[in-house]
């Protein structure tokens, strides 16, 4: 150790041995509270305002590096890589107050929808939709308050298995003695950290039997503690057509805003005045609706027609691919495909109101063909069916 980085603190120790101390070892004193690996560390509960620390740094993340200019699909992955791995790293140490967790919330959802702090618009789908699994119809974004839970649920369940460590040994002397943990009440006069920590074990205490957490086989984790402590849904078809791998991801985003409804068309817009007609922004002829501008709308048919005769047999639909049978090639290049069409779509829907022009229905097409390809041959390595090489080739893949 650096004796000139390195500072000593004291707890009911007397000055002439304090002295003697940091004679011997060269130690500076320190002073509570300090900061040790980028956290504050104290001898008591955080305060919203020593928290504050992990939002500016989730702040600092959004305003460098060009994360504004970010897509959908770019924002929601710097919200799982970056900023939810700076609330977990910070909540395996504490319990992070409450008003806290509000805040990293509210930064995900503002920057997921407006890639800025602010967002004073009403969301395109509801968070607690984004939150789900992507096998569940979601996003696959954590929620922040949940998952601090479960990681406070790993205090609990070292106290559940007796673990070999200091701190569990001094829980035990102290707070514990001989009461039965699964059973335990905290006193009125313990500590605030204390209380949260037998207040996740009400929470999680049904998922042990005889201090065994019976949820996974391995015992607990945070990750089975978190998927415990969500709310259960049902296992959608659709997810796998959104998030297959052979996508594009900004074209996913987009088909999973259009599987969500959420995308803000004339007919939704109308209804709350921001636009004088409902009149489809592509043909000018219907109301501008999901369920035709995707596939009544003549425009669209018009761009159908076109990939129909690249790669042959009928435009496939949701229904379609749902039954089709999956993880072949050809289910595969049509999902890319599907996905690549509702993105052309929608982007020429968006440029026909801002810049009020449109490109024509074999071009969009030839564009939606040239990305089908290019992700085929980046994800395609080996073809071992000769049907399947010869319609590649059809459809000039080599």
């Amino acid at each position: 150790m650096n004796n000139v980085k390195s500072e000593i603190l004291f707890n009911g120790v007397d000055e002439d041995i304090k002295e003697g101390i940091k004679l011997v070892t060269g130690f500076r004193e320190g002073t509570m509270p300090f900061r040790y690996l980028g956290v504050p560390i104290k001898a008591g509960r955080l305060t919203k305002t020593e928290c504050s620390a992990l939002t500016e740094k989730m702040v600092a993340r959004i305003r460098g590096l060009g994360a504004k200019k970010l897509s959908y699909a770019g924002r929601v992955t710097l919200i799982n890589a970056v900023l939810n791995t700076l609330q977990n790293y910070w909540a395996q140490m504490f319990i992070i107050p409450k008003s806290i967790i509000n805040n990293i919330m509210a930064i995900c959802k503002n920057y997921l929808w407006d890639g800025s702090l602010d967002y004073h618009r009403v969301p395109l789908v509801a968070w607690d939709k984004v939150t789900l699994p992507k096998k569940e119809g979601g996003l696959g974004i954590r929620r922040a308050d949940i998952w601090n839970i479960a990681t406070v649920g790993k205090l609990v369940d070292w106290i559940y298995c007796k673990a070999d460590r200091l701190w569990i040994k001094w829980i035990n002397d102290v707070y514990i003695k001989d009461h039965d943990w699964h059973c335990y009440a905290p006193p009125t006069d313990a500590t605030w950290v204390w209380k949260n920590i037998c207040k996740v074990k009400e929470k999680i205490k049904t998922g042990y039997t005889d201090g065994s957490w019976t949820v996974s086989p391995k015992g607990y984790s945070i990750k089975s503690g978190y998927e415990w402590l969500s709310p259960d849904h049902i296992q959608l078809d659709w997810p796998a057509i959104v998030w297959s791998n052979w996508n594009v991801p900004k074209h996913s985003m987009t088909t999973w805003l259009r599987m969500q409804e959420g995308m803000n068309v004339k007919s939704k817009l109308a209804r709350f005045g921001c636009c004088a007609d409902d009149l489809c922004l592509l043909c000018q002829l219907q109301t501008e609706t999901v369920e035709h501008m995707f596939t009544s709308c003549v425009y669209s048919v018009k761009v159908q027609s076109c990939l129909v005769q690249w790669y042959g047999g009928c435009f496939p639909t949701v229904n379609d691919l749902i039954a089709a049978q999956r993880n072949n090639i050809q289910w595969k290049v049509k999902v890319a495909m599907f996905n690549a069409f509702t993105y052309s779509i929608w982007h020429q829907r968006n440029n026909a109101r801002v810049n009020d022009c449109l490109m024509r229905p074999e071009v969009v097409a030839a564009h939606i063909e040239e990305d089908v390809r290019r992700r085929v041959k980046l994800k395609c390595r080996a073809v071992a069916d000769q049907t399947a090489c010869v319609w590649l080739q059809s459809m000039g893949v080599s």
